[in-house]
């Protein structure tokens, strides 16, 4: 069983919808996954580009674990 530090941030494989990033946000920080959803779809509204940019960079670098 491996054993991770709850100070580095990774994309929550068991809870994701997409990618995992905002589950894994979520689950770091201990906040509300929908709340997280929301807020990154209202930043995706106002600035797609620099959003869908950090998104897709932050699968393909951030650690993916498997949370319940």
């Amino acid at each position: 069983m491996r054993h991770y530090s709850s100070d580095s941030w990774f994309c929550n494989k068991a809870h994701r919808k997409i990618a995992g990033v905002c589950s894994g946000i979520a689950t770091r920080q201990n906040w509300n996954i929908t709340a997280v959803r929301i807020i990154a779809i209202l930043l995706l509204l106002s600035f797609p580009t620099v959003v869908l940019f950090a998104y897709l960079l932050a699968a393909l670098i951030l650690p993916a674990r498997y949370i319940v």
